[in-house]
C-alpha cells in the first residue's frame, strides 16, 4: 500500500480507538492499553520515515509544525498513561488528547497528504512498507524525550522490544494473576 493509504487507514484506526477507550466498563482497560499502543507506534513511525520524507520535498515549515503537535501529544499521552484508565481525570485528560490527535491527523492529511501523493508510485509504496515496517519495531508505550527522525530510529530497536517484554508480562500479571508463573501450579 502506499504511504497515504497506510496512514489513513491508521487515523481510522487511532478514531475508533479513541471512541472504545473512553466507554465505561471492563473493557477499558484493555482498549486504554490498545489505544496507546496504536499512538506510539505510528508517531514513532511517521517521526522516523514521514516527516525526515516532508522535510526534504515538501520544505521544514509543515513538517516542524507537525512534530510540534506531535511532541506535545506524547507528554500528554505520557500523563494520561500514568493516570490510568481508571484513574482521576481520566476521561477529560483522553477528551482533550483525543482532540488534539484528531486535529493533528486532519492537518497531516491536508497538508503533508498532498505533497506525499505527488511522490513517484515506487516511492509511497516504499514509504508506506517502512511505515508499515517501523510499527512492528517501535516502542508501544509513550516516550516523550524520544523525538525527531535520528532519535526514533535509534530507539525502535531498543525501546520497541523493552516495551513488548513489559506488555507480555503485563498480559501474564492480568492472565495468571499476581504472584503466579505460567505453567506452575501453587500448592497450598
Amino acid at each position: 500500500m502506499d504511504v497515504t493509504t497506510v496512514l489513513k487507514d491508521q487515523h481510522a484506526g487511532i478514531r475508533r480507538a479513541f471512541a472504545r477507550a473512553a466507554m465505561p466498563g471492563p473493557r477499558r482497560a484493555t482498549e486504554f492499553r490498545r489505544l496507546v499502543r496504536m499512538l506510539a507506534e505510528h508517531e514513532a513511525a511517521e517521526e522516523a520515515h514521514v516527516h525526515p520524507t516532508m522535510r526534504r520535498v515538501g520544505g521544514p515549515g509543515v513538517a516542524a509544525a507537525r512534530v510540534g503537535e506531535e511532541e506535545r501529544a506524547k507528554r500528554l499521552l505520557a500523563r494520561l498513561w500514568h493516570i490510568g484508565p481508571n484513574g482521576r481525570g481520566y476521561l477529560p485528560l483522553l477528551g482533550l488528547l483525543g482532540w488534539r490527535v484528531i486535529r493533528h491527523a486532519a492537518r497531516e492529511e491536508r497538508e503533508e497528504f498532498p505533497v506525499l501523493d505527488r511522490l513517484g508510485r515506487a516511492r509511497r509504496w516504499m514509504l508506506g512498507a517502512e511505515v508499515a515496517l517501523a510499527r512492528e519495531l517501535a516502542p508501544t508505550r509513550p516516550h516523550p524525550r524520544v523525538n525527531g527522525e535520528l532519535a526514533n530510529k535509534l530507539a525502535m530497536p531498543l525501546l520497541g522490544p523493552a516495551d513488548r517484554l513489559r506488555d507480555l508480562a503485563g498480559r501474564l500479571v492480568r492472565t495468571n494473576g499476581p504472584g503466579r508463573r505460567p505453567g506452575l501450579r501453587i500448592q497450598h
